[in-house]
């Protein structure tokens, strides 16, 4: 009886499963602090809406060791604005702390252009600091 209700529920939940999309980025961002480097991972779902968690540092090349610097950590919030077959422009919400201290929202706007099914670069821009930024990723779609 388990083995048919774990059939039934795989075979219903199926085409929900396979229409969500699980994204890890790495990203550089050039900030008036600096550049910082780090990386994202996201649930995004059919419609292009997403959530996901992001961290962020600067590393210094101290004594031949990189040691991170600035960190800033938090969740991210994905809105789809328009979309083409190749390319697709999102408004980006970040928010966290900075080295554990400080806490910050950081609205963005971000363009992602699709080389392949499941991988792409994106370029973005954002207010961090009071100041303008850039970024640049690149991510794959796991799922």
């Amino acid at each position: 009886m388990k083995a048919y209700f774990l059939l039934a529920t795989f075979v219903l939940l199926c085409p929900a499963v396979q229409a969500q999309n699980l994204v890890v980025q790495t990203e550089s961002e050039y900030t008036v602090a600096g550049m910082q480097h780090g990386g994202s991972l996201q649930y995004e779902t059919a419609s292009q809406w997403a959530l996901g968690f992001f961290y962020q540092a600067e590393f210094e090349i101290a004594n031949e060791a990189q040691q991170p610097g600035s960190a800033f950590l938090g969740a991210r919030l994905q809105a789809p604005l328009a979309k083409t077959q190749r390319m697709s422009f999102f408004a980006i919400l970040r928010g966290g702390l900075i080295n554990d201290n400080f806490v910050a929202l950081v609205p963005g706007l971000e363009t992602r252009v699709h080389i392949g099914r499941r991988f792409g670069t994106a370029f973005g821009m954002s207010m961090r600091m009071g100041y303008a930024s850039i970024s640049g990723k690149l991510f794959v779609k796991m799922f």
